[in-house]
C-alpha cells in the first residue's frame, strides 16, 4: 500500500517539476543566468525584503539534525555544503519599503507571526530587526497507539547592524531564541501505566523543556579585498544558553584570519580562542553533577602558491585544550588542497585532505538532539584524516554541478540510543520494565565514505532546479551499525514564478533507512555507568529497531494582491507519512499553514 502511495506522490511531483520545466519555455526572455563563484552574501543582497518571502521552519541546506514536532526534513550531521548558486540577470530593483508583516494560522493548533523591518538605505550603513513566533498545540499518535500532547514554540528576535567600507563589511548582530516541547516520545510498545500518571518522576516522558539562547557577534569579512592585497577578518561571538531542567552554558570564541601577500605566494593564518563552561551536568571525568570547563586554542597556518588555473595550499591544522577535569590534550591534522580549472569557470578539479577536532559542547549537541539526557556532557571526537576529491563547475551557462567523494577517519563520534530497565515499583507485581525517553550517548571509532552529486539549474528568472544526493558507506570499531546515521539521502527542489503575482515551489526531501538502538537490562537500572563498563556488562542486551526511509514533499504558494497585501500557502508532508526523526518520536503528518502578509 505504502509502495503505491508512493508510485503517486512521486509522479505528481514529477509532473508538477515537468509542467514547471514546459511552462518556462518562453521565448520573449533573454535573461542569462551565470553560475561562477560560490555564493557570498554582501551587503548589497542583505537589504532585500521579498514582499511575499517563503517561511522556512529551518534552514534547509544546514547539516543539522533539527528536531522538530511538524513535518519538517532530516539531515545528516555529514550533509555536504551547499551547491554554488546562481545569479541572476534581471530588471532594476523596485524601491524598497520599510519591512514586512507575516501572519497566518494551521492544523495542530499552529499560529504563526512574523515581522521584518529595514531601515531606509544608507550610504553605507544598514540597520535591521527581526522577530518570528511559531508554534503547535496539538497530539500525536505513538507507534503504541497513544495520543499524546506534543506542543512544540519557536520564538526568535534579532538586530542587526552593517556597515560597508570600501572592501570589507563589519556586522553587529544580537539575537534571542526560546524553544520550547515536550519528552513526547515512546518507543514502539504503549507507554506503560506508571508513565501516564500525574508528575510520575521517574523519567522525562510528558514533562516540559525550553532551550533559552541569546547571542552577540561581532564580525569583520574583508572578502571583497583582492587576491593579492593583505586581508585581516576576524569574528567573536559570545552566547549564553539556558535550559528548564537548569544546565547553563557559557560560549566565547574569537578567530582572526591573515592573508598576507608574498613574492612566490600568499600566508595563510587562522587562530583563535574558544572558552565554554557548561554546569549542572553529570561531568563523565568525575562520574558526579557538576560542572564541565574547557579551553581551546587553535592555530592554522598555511602557504598557497598558484594562480587563477592551478593553485597548492600546504599547511596544517592545530588544537590545544585545558580541560579543569582532566589532562591537557594536544591535536594535529594536515590541511592540504590542490585545485585545477582546465577550462576556466567550466570546470575545476580538487583534492585535498585535512582533519578538525570538534568541540561537542553542551548546546551543540542539545540542538542536535533535543531528546538526550539534559545532564550529558559529551566527548570532543577527533576526525584525524579527511580525504576528499571531485570536480564542480558548469554542464552550460545555466546548469552548475558538483561531484565528490569524503573518506574521513573518526574517533569517539557519538552515537545516541535509548535504555530499558526494570523499574523497582512496590504496587506493581511483577514490576514494570521502562524505557527511557531521553536519550544516553555511547562512542565509538567511525570510517566514513561518502559519494555526493548535487546538479542546480536556472533555465531564467523564473525557474530553477535543485537535484542532490548522498551516499553513505560506514564502517565501526565495536558498533553494529552507525546508529541513527541514514544510508542515503537526497533532496528535489522546483520553484516557478507562474506570474508576477503568482509563484509556487515544490520540495522533496528523502532520507534512506536508519538503525536505532535500544540496551535493556535484565534488572533494575545500573547507572550511572560509563558507556564502555555498560556495553560490557553481560545483563545488557542490545536491540536494534528499523527507521524506515523518509519521504517529505512540501508545497508553497505566495500570490501577490496588491503592491501591499499578498496571502501564502504551506502543504508539509504532503506523503502523510509520519516518520520518526527519533525512535519513538514521530512528527505531524500533512500539515497546512496559510494566512496573510502586508508590506510597509
Amino acid at each position: 500500500m505504502f509502495r503505491n502511495k508512493l508510485k503517486y506522490i512521486l509522479f505528481s511531483f514529477f509532473v508538477t517539476a515537468s509542467t514547471f520545466a514546459f511552462a518556462q519555455q518562453d521565448t520573449t526572455l533573454t535573461q542569462e543566468v551565470e553560475v561562477v563563484k560560490d555564493y557570498t552574501p554582501t551587503i548589497s543582497g542583505a537589504n532585500k525584503i521579498s514582499d511575499m518571502p517563503r517561511i522556512e521552519d529551518e534552514d534547509q541546506e544546514k547539516p543539522s539534525f533539527t528536531y522538530s514536532i511538524f513535518s519538517q526534513p532530516i539531515f545528516n550531521t555529514f550533509s555536504v555544503n551547499t551547491l554554488k548558486a546562481a545569479t541572476f540577470s534581471s530588471e532594476p530593483d523596485e524601491p524598497e519599503g520599510l519591512g514586512l508583516v507575516r501572519a497566518g494560522v494551521g492544523n495542530y493548533n499552529r499560529p504563526y507571526a512574523e515581522v521584518f523591518f529595514n531601515s531606509k538605505n544608507g550610504r553605507n550603513t544598514l540597520f535591521g530587526l527581526h522577530g518570528r513566533h511559531l508554534s503547535s498545540h496539538g497530539k500525536i499518535k505513538l507507534e503504541g497507539d497513544d495520543r499524546v500532547k506534543a506542543p512544540y514554540s519557536e520564538n526568535e528576535a534579532e538586530m542587526f547592524v552593517k556597515h560597508l567600507y570600501r572592501n570589507a563589511i563589519l556586522s553587529v548582530n544580537l539575537k534571542f531564541d526560546h524553544e520550547g516541547f515536550n519528552y513526547y516520545g515512546y518507543p514502539n510498545e504503549p507507554v506503560p501505566e506508571i508513565l501516564l500518571e500525574e508528575d510520575h518522576g521517574i523519567n522525562y516522558f510528558g514533562s516540559r523543556q525550553t532551550f533559552s539562547k541569546g547571542t552577540f557577534n561581532i564580525n569583520l569579512d574583508n572578502s571583497m579585498a583582492r587576491n593579492r592585497e593583505f586581508a585581516f577578518d576576524f569574528d567573536f561571538l559570545y552566547h549564553y544558553f539556558g535550559t528548564k531542567t537548569d544546565q547553563r552554558e557559557h560560549y566565547g570564541n574569537f578567530t582572526a584570519d591573515v592573508r598576507k601577500p608574498f613574492d612566490s605566494g600568499e600566508g595563510l593564518l587562522k587562530a583563535g580562542a574558544t572558552f565554554v563552561q557548561a554546569t549542572d551536568v553529570f561531568n563523565r571525568t568525575l562520574m558526579e553533577v557538576g560542572k564541565d570547563q574547557q579551553t581551546w586554542l587553535t592555530a592554522q597556518p598555511a602557504y598557497r602558491i598558484g594562480g587563477d588555473v592551478a593553485n597548492l595550499k600546504v599547511g596544517f591544522k592545530s588544537w590545544f585544550v585545558l580541560d579543569n577535569d582532566t589532562n591537557a590534550v594536544a591535536k594535529i591534522a594536515p590541511d592540504v588542497r590542490v585545485n585545477f580549472a582546465p577550462v576556466k569557470e567550466i570546470i575545476n578539479i580538487f583534492a585535498g585532505v585535512d582533519g578538525n577536532f570538534i568541540n561537542n559542547h553542551y548546546s551543540k549537541i542539545a540542538y542536535e538532539n533535543p531528546f538526550v539526557d539534559p545532564q550529558h556532557d559529551v566527548k570532543n571526537s577527533f576526525e584525524k584524516f579527511h580525504f576528499y576529491g571531485g570536480f564542480d563547475g558548469k554542464f552550460a551557462t545555466k546548469t552548475n554541478f558538483k561531484i565528490a567523494v569524503d573518506y574521513s577517519m573518526i574517533k569517539d563520534q557519538p552515537l545516541y540510543y535509548l535504555f530499558k530497565y526494570v523499574y523497582p515499583d512496590p504496587g506493581t507485581v511483577p514490576a514494570p520494565s521502562i524505557t527511557d525517553n531521553d536519550f544516553d550517548v555511547l562512542y565509538d571509532d567511525l570510517d566514513l565514505l561518502k559519494f555526493n552529486v548535487e546538479i542546480f539549474h536556472a533555465a531564467f528568472e523564473k525557474m530553477n532546479l535543485l537535484i542532490s544526493g548522498n551516499y553513505y558507506v560506514y564502517k565501526m570499531k565495536n558498533q553494529e551499525e552507525a546508529w541513527n546515521m541514514p544510508q542515503w539521502d537526497g533532496k528535489i527542489s522546483a520553484g516557478y514564478q507562474v506570474s508576477k503575482q503568482l509563484d509556487v515551489t515544490a520540495d522533496l526531501f528523502l532520507t534512506g533507512q536508519r538503525k536505532a538502538l535500544i540496551l535493556e537490562h535484565d534488572g533494575f537500572d545500573p547507572r550511572p555507568v560509563l558507556s564502555a563498563k555498560l556495553l560490557a556488562d553481560p545483563d545488557v542486551r542490545q536491540h536494534s529497531y528499523n527507521l524506515p526511509m523518509v519521504f517529505d514533499l512540501n508545497f508553497n504558494a505566495n500570490y501577490k494582491i496588491t503592491e501591499r497585501f499578498s496571502v501564502f500557502a504551506q502543504l508539509n508532508n504532503f506523503g502523510f507519512q509520519k516518520y520518526q526523526r527519533w525512535l519513538g518520536y514521530p512528527v505531524q503528518s500533512f500539515n497546512v499553514l496559510g494566512g496573510l502578509s502586508y508590506a510597509f
